[in-house]
């Protein structure tokens, strides 16, 4: 009997670096009988331990550890190998609250937060790549994902680590050679690993054990670079495209349509107020900017309503763009247009007419951070630039252009990309100014540019195009034909979305993507035994393994023998000696040969006859009633995974549990045990036949047919002992190939985390200067609501910066889920404030939130109160009844309005105001100082763990309405028929505490009493003739003064009555006449 222990049985595997890795037991054994005599049988020596499921389930950080090796795609959690300074990062933020009411001392809190910069040893490399990753218990990455939201969070997480797939030509990681030092750094060619830059650890306890790497390695499978997926939309004549950081919308020309879709795949369309030939659409990240003749339309929910801004004067605005501080928007021949927040604008003189050359006619205008570029539409050599778009502002960059129809441009960083509708290349300027033409194979043809920050994304003509610097360009079709009209094109973080003109036809373009196949059998078995050392491809062969494996991981150091034990579980194979090499025999494959009775006692020449058959048998007790497979799930993001079999009609009680590092579903795990369940019980017996030297051709591993009286029997010959006349001893198990082909179904375990990220998406506020509610206000205060559009919002941060932008600071933080904010689709007119408004309704449409009827008892009491409004105008309302309508909508009812002294902006509501649920748990007081008080700062409103630059600026002033006395009431007035003197009172009113108690007056608020009287010429209250000032609420208009201020005694007063504060001044006016 010849055996290839020694020469296949020897320790395969690698150390390098801090790599994990142990040894684990012998699983399988022989017990089973899936090996072929001896071939594999290990030397003597110490007992070796083969992969197990619970491998490489731990991170670690451990010297000398094996590097695991994964085949498909296999979960692996790795080896710490490096961390940044060999400690964590701890960064120290110190915060100082305002001071109070009263001023007095200020709290300060000192937080500690904790980062990590290190590297995560996987496997041996290459590796096509990682397809998902989890922190802790956290989907953190997933390449593979076609949910939007998952795609936009990998996007933004991308960032945040980098994979070296394990190369022989990789170079070492610039962040572990600065800390390193570049001598000191290897580039651990060969291995797979990560590098993670600042990983917040606050989620995970703030300790790198907590934050438990664990990846989707992809060793076998394909990458696709800014892959296009055909999508449907209404067949219309779409043009433009913006997303909002919420939606995408694109509008339809020569229509009174737009649509919106929150991931390019699904599309919703939307009614807007009128029919016009819409050029584009433009957004700051909060409202889009419908851009049409004479008029722009605003929308402050996500293209559902559209309020009508009137332009200064009548033209086509045909594109336009936002600079971080205001929009500028293009028109066709006449001047372009600023607004700071989109809804009032001011004329700037266009670029063409401020240089004396003509009205011009403009393409497309771009913004990189500090200049602004526009294209002179029918001109082959203006390109125009300016930092500000305002009038007198704008240079011609002189440049002197091949082709024509240069009106497409984009913008990624500083670099400005310009290609044209109708001639090849592009030019290239990095800073506006100075600009190099590009005979690139870009195609020309162009329609749009965009930017995902990484790449340039251009429409040509049934084509996209790709390029890293705007030079070179990878293009690619379209679906749908070559069709010129892709003209709407944007990106969202996650996709860029596509839509054509005409045919109803979309597309989306996903940057990065991984798709996981799998290996043969075959595949895995011939690189252990290469990697072996001791075997070549040429002497093994492995071409009957067609078996399709999912994914395979090693995890530890062992022999060849012990990696191959858990694949010949799943899949049984038998390993002989066949020629001049190492064959691997599929199990379940047909008989080779049917032998007859006289041959199954062959014997030497005048020896007696003999047994034809010998036949030994395992004890049923010894055999297991129930198999159990343990296997990484693929169904449960590769949790370890449980399938059983068990015989119902045997004595024995034993159970085998066997722990295969294999990727499964249930199914597969079922039938694994339903295989080895039968085959153990089919084995029990063991066959012995001698045969004559006429079967020489047969082998270990052969199934042969025996032809008994009783019936034909097969049987796999195990091992073959030859005589020396030529006999062949044959040892046998019974052999059956159904077996092989199991039936079972396996019962799907329940996911233990999720299988999408939810996208955190950018946030949304409101800065409320309203009048006093509550002692919260009490001093300088601003009231904030702050909410997110996805429902993975995580909370956000205001900002405020007192030196226009250049440093800025968090004053409030905000957590999840937000206040409750919406746009409302009809208005609310004047009605009598000291009533319930039974007959009202208002329409409204949430961004964030929900919202429920309350009781009227309850209303009283400060439930469902509202800011409802604008900047400027606000409403104090509340509303007892919200029906829900679907959608986000809502129908309020049961008003109480004017409330807080705000009834003197009943009548100035409009289609489109902001409605802010103000709940006390939801909306935040900012502590301000009296310094801010009429002076404009700059706001931000960040989601967390979001980039600064991720919100735009908006410039507000704090005018302290809380600070502000409310209106007086009750003008009344009598003139003495002696003297004609005028004797005027009133009744003051409080900001503060102003609840009615019987006998009981309401505080003053202020620290003393004050009111100012103007006398106004006529009820037009243009012109003032006299102020009286006054420090309680009656007030003497003499006959003298009245003759003074107007020749003559007066019947009639036009009068406007201010309570004064010490901090803000006058309040509130009461406006009123009187006539005597």
């Amino acid at each position: 009997m010849s055996s290839a222990g020694q020469l296949v049985g020897g320790v395969v595997g690698a150390v390098a670096g801090a790599l994990i890795g142990g040894p684990t037991g012998a699983l399988y054994g022989a017990q089973i009988g899936l090996m072929a005599g001896g071939y594999l049988d290990p030397p003597k020596g110490p007992t070796t331990r083969g992969p197990r499921l619970d491998d490489l389930t731990v991170q670690t950080s451990t010297v000398g550890a094996v590097i695991p090796r994964a085949y498909g795609t296999v979960p692996i959690v790795g080896n710490v190998i490096w961390l940044k300074g060999n400690k964590l990062t701890e960064v120290i933020t110190k915060k100082k609250a305002r001071g109070g009411k009263g001023g007095g001392s200020r709290a300060k809190t000192i937080t500690y937060s904790y980062f990590a910069t290190f590297a995560v040893g996987l496997c041996a490399g290459p590796i096509v790549g990682v397809r998902r990753l989890w922190v802790g218990p956290d989907l953190f990455y997933d390449a593979g994902s076609d949910d939007n939201d998952t795609i936009a969070a990998s996007n933004a997480a991308s960032e945040k680590f980098t994979l070296y797939p394990g190369s022989d030509t990789q170079d070492p990681d610039p962040s572990i050679q600065s800390d390193l030092g570049v001598a000191n750094t290897p580039a651990w060619r060969g291995l797979a690993y990560l590098v993670f830059n600042d990983l917040p650890l606050a989620r995970y306890g703030n300790s790198l054990m907590g934050a438990q790497i664990r990846a989707e390695v992809v060793a076998a499978g394909t990458t696709a670079a800014y892959a296009v997926t055909a999508r449907s939309i209404t067949n219309r004549a779409w043009e433009g495209m913006a997303w909002n950081g919420s939606v995408f919308c694109t509008l339809a020309q020569s229509s009174n349509v737009c649509a919106t879709s929150p991931d390019g795949r699904v599309w919703t369309e939307h009614t807007l107020p009128v029919s016009q030939y819409w050029q584009d659409v433009i957004t700051n990240g909060e409202i889009f900017i419908a851009l049409g003749f004479g008029s722009v339309y605003t929308s402050d929910d996500d293209g559902v309503t559209w309020v009508e801004r009137v332009m200064p004067s009548n033209h086509y605005c045909t594109s336009g763009c936002w600079t971080g501080k205001y929009f500028i928007v293009v028109t066709d021949t006449g001047p372009f247009f600023t607004s700071s927040d989109g809804k009032s604008w001011l004329p700037q003189t266009a670029p063409m007419a401020g240089l004396g050359r003509g009205s011009g006619a403009y393409g497309k205008i771009a913004w990189n951070g500090s200049m602004l570029v526009v294209t002179a539409k029918f001109s082959t050599s203006d390109f125009l630039y300016s930092p500000t778009g305002l009038t007198g502002s704008w240079t011609s960059a002189g440049v002197a252009s091949a082709g024509s129809g240069w009106t497409n441009i984009g913008v990624r960083g500083s670099r400005f990309v310009i290609t044209s509708d109708a001639s090849p290349g592009t030019h290239i300027s990095d800073d506006g100014t100075s600009w190099t033409y590009y005979a690139s194979n870009f195609p020309g043809h162009g329609a749009r540019v965009a930017t995902d920050g990484t790449v340039f994304c251009a429409t040509s003509y049934g084509n996209y195009a790709i390029s890293e610097d705007g030079i070179t360009w990878s293009v690619q079709p379209f679906p749908g034909g070559s069709v010129n009209d892709w003209g709407a094109l944007a990106w969202n973080g996650a996709v860029f979305s596509a839509v054509r003109g005409s045919g109803g036809v979309a597309a989306t373009i996903q940057p990065h993507a991984i798709v996981s196949s799998t290996v043969t059998l075959s595949d895995i078995v011939a690189a252990e035994c290469v990697g072996s050392g001791a075997l070549t491809a040429g002497d093994i062969d492995v071409s009957g393994l067609t078996s399709v494996v999912r994914g395979y991981r090693i995890g530890s150091i062992g022999t060849l023998r012990s990696a191959l034990e858990p694949l010949q579980a799943a899949w049984p194979f038998d390993v002989r000696q066949h020629g001049y090499k190492i064959q691997f025999l599929p199990r379940g494959g047909a008989s080779v040969a049917t032998i007859p009775m006289a041959d199954l006692d062959a014997r030497a020449s005048g020896a007696e006859p003999g047994v034809q058959i010998t036949l030994a048998r395992e004890m049923d007790s010894q055999l297991p009633r129930r198999v159990a497979v343990k296997f990484l799930d693929v169904e449960r993001e590769y949790d370890p995974g449980e399938q059983a079999d068990q015989r119902e009609t045997v004595t024995g009680i034993n159970t085998t549990t066997l722990d295969l590092p294999i990727v499964m579903d249930s199914t597969a795990g079922a039938c694994t045990a339903q295989t080895l369940l039968y085959l153990y019980w089919l084995e029990r017996h063991d066959v012995s036949i001698v045969l004559p030297p006429t079967y020489l051709h047969l082998e270990p591993g052969d199934v042969v047919t025996l032809a008994t009286p009783e019936g034909n029997v097969q049987i796999r010959l195990t091992s073959i002992h030859y005589t020396a006349d030529g006999r062949l001893e044959c040892q046998a198990k019974y052999a059956n190939p159904a077996i092989y082909t199991p039936t079972a179904l396996g019962a799907s375990g329940a996911s233990t985390g999720a299988s999408v990220i939810a996208a955190a998406g950018p946030s949304r506020y409101r800065l409320l200067d309203l009048p006093w509610m509550s002692s919260r206000q009490d001093g300088p205060s601003l009231p904030v609501a702050m909410c997110g559009v996805r429902s993975g919002w995580p909370g956000g941060v205001l900002l405020q910066s007192l030196d226009a932008g250049t440093t800025w600071g968090t004053i409030q933080e905000f957590g999840a889920p937000g206040a409750t904010i919406g746009v409302t689709t009809s208005a609310l007119g004047v009605v009598e404030s000291r009533l319930v408004d039974a007959a009202s309704t208002l329409s409204v449409t949430l961004i964030s939130g929900d919202l429920f009827d309350c009781t009227e008892l309850a209303m009283f009491a400060g439930a469902n109160h509202f800011a409802y409004g604008d900047d400027g105008r606000w409403e104090i309302i509340a509303a007892r009844t919200c029906t829900p309508l679907g959608g986000g909508l809502y129908r309020l009812s049961n008003f109480l309005r004017g409330r807080f002294g705000t009834e003197w902006a009943m009548g100035l509501h409009a289609l489109g105001d902001v409605l802010v649920l103000l709940d006390s748990d939801d909306v935040e007081v900012v502590t301000l100082s009296s310094a801010d008080i009429g002076v404009e700062r700059l706001y931000r409103g960040v989601t967390l763990d979001a980039d600064i630059g991720s919100s735009a600026d908006r410039g507000f002033t704090y005018q302290g309405v809380n600070l502000e006395p409310l209106s007086p009431i009750a003008l009344a007035g009598n003139r003495d028929p002696s003297t004609n003197d005028w004797s005027l009172s009133w009744v003051r009113r409080t900001r503060v505490d102003g609840e009615w108690r019987n006998a009981v007056d309401v505080p003053l608020g202020e620290s003393s009493e004050s009111y100012a009287v103007e006398v106004y010429v006529s009820g037009s209250y243009a012109a003032i003739k006299r102020t009286l000032s006054v420090s309680s609420p009656g007030a003497t208009y003499t006959s003298a003064d009245q003759v003074a201020d107007f020749g003559s005694n007066q019947a009639t007063l036009f009068l406007k009555i201010y309570q004064i504060s010490a901090t803000v001044g006058r309040g509130y006016p009461l406006t009123a006449s009187i006539t005597r």
